[in-house]
């Protein structure tokens, strides 16, 4: 009897000291992040500089990732688009910061010259090659393209039952178009349709006569009254002051709110394949250098590609107006105006991220925003076009 009893107490001795090892080796390992089915979910820091209605519709993407998905935990933070790039700068020295940064085109190429972003986890093959060139550097695509803006024209269908077949046609008729702003950017397709260029052969080439015919001619329209150059001019198209109206595809959404009869073309439809967009409009989502580690990439491509689904892209148009790069959201357009938009990113100018015309952009710019204010047109050229030199200078 009393062996028996020795045994039972040496037998539940052994037991104790498994579950205690048991116990001490769970401990030890933590939990996992993100692994389905318990241990501790994957937190995904989100900045973004995105305001108003398509914030809430960002943090409601957030919200809808986390319902669906308890492997991850995304905590959207927006900053401000001016510390963006010197705050992410600043965490990542204490290897901190976002996994995750969605901003604009400009702040993503910031990012990238300081070597705070790495090549994006997503897969960003169903966007068009000109929206996947935008984030392109060495061959690489260091952001995937989200949202973008292209410019189209509007025409009132009470002042114009049947829209002209092309540009040149609207300026036989005498009609007039107005124009919100004299920026590249917004007028790209006619502006490269007309020959206009950023560089040739990787020298800068804004001076170039091509250039100089483009502006003068806008000029001359301006003052026939066929461009009317104002910052009302949506305003003055949806009160019917004006048949046609050159402005951002985004701007629907205000059309849509104020009422109207309105139609579109794309620059496509009225210039053919040289009527190129330029997608400078465009925000991309990138994944950080330093946070992007083999454990959490699984995770960061999750959320990424959430957001990249068309369902989330239909949420942030309706949300802030902006349009889907994702060729499979147009794959079932059944609107003209979905329709004009995919004719024009299909079609856009394909200029990748590494080059410097995305400067020589900026600088035409400054310089269109002068000639507006009546500044001599060949001076300005000349002076953008000696910025642009020293910039090529420096950056070979």
């Amino acid at each position: 009897m009393k062996k028996r009893l020795k045994a039972l107490q040496v037998l539940l001795c052994i037991m104790i000291i498994i579950l205690s090892l048991t116990a001490l080796t769970a401990c030890s390992k933590g939990p996992s992040p993100g692994k389905p089915g318990g241990d501790a979910p994957a937190v995904i820091s989100v900045w973004y500089s995105l305001d108003g209605k398509e914030e809430q519709a960002l943090l409601a993407q957030f919200t809808r990732i986390n319902k669906e998905y308890p492997e991850v935990s995304v905590k959207g933070e927006k900053i401000a688009e001016a510390d963006i790039v010197q705050q992410v700068w600043n965490y990542q020295a204490g290897a901190e910061g976002p996994e995750i940064v969605i901003a604009r085109r400009q702040i993503l190429d910031a990012l990238y010259k300081k070597g705070a972003v790495s090549p994006v986890l997503a897969d960003i093959d169903p966007a068009y090659p000109a929206a996947r060139a935008v984030f392109t550097y060495n061959k690489q695509a260091f952001a995937a393209p989200w949202l973008t803006d292209v410019p189209l024209l509007y025409y009132r269908k009470d002042k114009v039952p049947v829209p002209a077949a092309s540009l040149a046609e609207i300026w036989e008729k005498h009609s007039v178009i107005a124009v919100p702003d004299l920026n590249a950017s917004l007028l790209s397709p006619w502006w490269r349709a007309e020959g206009g260029t950023l560089s040739a052969n990787g020298i800068p080439a804004l001076n170039s006569q091509k250039n100089l015919a483009f502006i003068n001619n806008f000029a001359v329209l301006r003052q026939q009254n066929q461009v009317l150059l104002d910052s009302a001019a949506l305003a003055q198209f949806a009160g019917g002051e004006t048949g046609y109206l050159l402005t951002w595809a985004s701007d629907s959404t205000k059309l849509t709110n104020i009422g109207g009869n309105w139609d579109c073309l794309s620059f496509y439809s009225l210039l053919g394949a040289k009527g190129q967009v330029l997608l400078d409009h465009t925000i991309g989502i990138a994944n950080s250098s330093i946070k992007t580690i083999p454990a959490m990439e699984s995770a960061i491509r999750l959320v990424e590609e959430e957001l990249l689904k068309p369902a989330a892209e239909e949420a942030m148009f309706q949300a802030g107006g902006r349009l889907p790069v994702n060729s499979a959201y147009y794959e079932s357009a059944a609107k003209r105006f979905q329709s004009e938009v995919a004719l024009s990113l299909q079609s856009a100018w394909y200029l990748e991220g590494s080059v410097n015309d995305w400067t020589y952009l900026d600088l035409l710019n400054s310089s269109w925003q002068n000639i507006a204010g009546g500044a001599n047109m060949e001076s300005e050229l000349a002076r953008i076009q000696q910025d642009a030199s020293d910039i090529g200078k420096q950056t070979k």
